[in-house]
């Protein structure tokens, strides 16, 4: 027995959760997936990403495994999800964040609908946000609102349940490598290997997200790299059979250049009317970028949230190049850490 299992015992499902500094959520999001697997032969494994705050003490109080990084440097979303997968030993395997409780049943749910349906790969359901600030918040509301029936899907966003032999057959479950996107290349891996995702109309789990406004959410993307994982993203799929559909996933990493590269195309147009090269510019820069605006304001309906998104165009470009000059990590590379618990 090791930390109250038995570590020879046979496993249905390993739980998966990565926490950074969550002390304040980390007991009733453990309470609740302990709760998921009373009656399976499941364990939950905390993936600690070297919190600095009372999130391991609290979590020592429960029955699960417990696997903190050696190294702060390997510290990120997709590595986080990659050494729960090293330690996980469940036939099925569940991805959960530490700022999410796991809703009453859906394990079980999503377990039915993996076994009647073997070509499905991970089934995931609906994430039930407990704060609407953002328009992003919103957005993401009103899309899961709309979802009655079972859809095929292209990655399951907000985590699900996977078969462990679908994740053996791409190599790996997360790319260690990946500050953010690791659902979307998962997704993408699993599908060019012919698997199937599925959400279902379900309530999957609660998440509680981040207190800040559109603009705070921006600052915390650019500080904590999530905006460079884009490139680092597109240079992983570079010469793959999912390129393509990353670039059109990641279409807003390329939004601002192609833009400005019309506009330029553009003012070459109008020299040849006589215009002069940089009046020409200076016509088809705010032309094309109000434009831009003009139909962002329509789609959002929020002047604001809509200068915002110009700007995060912006922002996005300028972190993903040098996201994709970096020379990156072999995605199946062990990633050193120790079990605590």
């Amino acid at each position: 027995m090791a930390g109250g299992y038995d570590m020879t015992a046979t496993v249905r499902v390993s739980i998966l959760i990565k926490a950074l500094n969550e002390e304040e959520k980390i007991a009733r999001c453990l309470t609740a997936a302990l709760g998921e697997i009373k009656s399976l032969a499941g364990e939950v494994i905390l993936v600690d990403s070297l919190s600095t705050d009372r999130t391991v003490a609290i979590a020592r109080n429960f029955p699960i495994r417990i696997v903190q990084f050696e190294d702060v440097g390997d510290c990120n979303c997709g590595a986080a999800t990659q050494l729960g997968y090293q330690y996980a030993r469940g036939e099925y395997l569940y991805l959960l964040d530490a700022d999410m409780e796991l809703q009453p049943g859906f394990i079980a749910h999503a377990l039915d609908y993996l076994e009647a349906n073997p070509s499905v790969a991970g089934v995931g359901g609906l994430i039930i946000d407990t704060q609407k600030i953002t328009p992003a918040d919103k957005r993401r509301t009103e899309h899961y609102a709309a979802i009655n029936s079972a859809v095929f899907v292209d990655h399951l966003g907000g985590g699900g349940l996977f078969r462990r032999d679908a994740i053996a057959s791409v190599d790996y479950l997360a790319n260690r490598g990946l500050k953010a996107c690791e659902e979307v290349d998962l997704g993408m891996r699993l599908l060019t290997a012919g698997w199937r995702l599925v959400r279902l109309p379900v309530p999957a789990a609660r998440h509680t997200g981040h207190n800040e406004s559109s603009l705070e959410m921006m600052r915390r993307l650019w500080r904590n790299g999530r905006m460079q994982a884009y490139g680092v993203f597109l240079r992983q799929a570079l010469g793959r059979p999912w390129w393509w559909a990353s670039i059109r996933h990641a279409w807003f990493v390329f939004a601002a250049p192609a833009l400005y590269l019309m506009a330029i195309f553009l003012s070459g147009l109008q020299t040849r009317t006589g215009v002069g090269p940089h009046t020409a510019l200076l016509i088809s820069m705010p032309l094309l970028w109000g434009a831009a605006f003009l139909l962002l304001w329509k789609k959002k309906r929020d002047a604001a949230d809509a200068a915002l998104a110009i700007a995060a165009w912006h922002l996005y470009f300028i972190a993903a190049v040098p996201g994709f000059l970096n020379k990156t990590t072999d995605p199946r590379r062990l990633i050193s850490a120790n079990e605590i618990q």
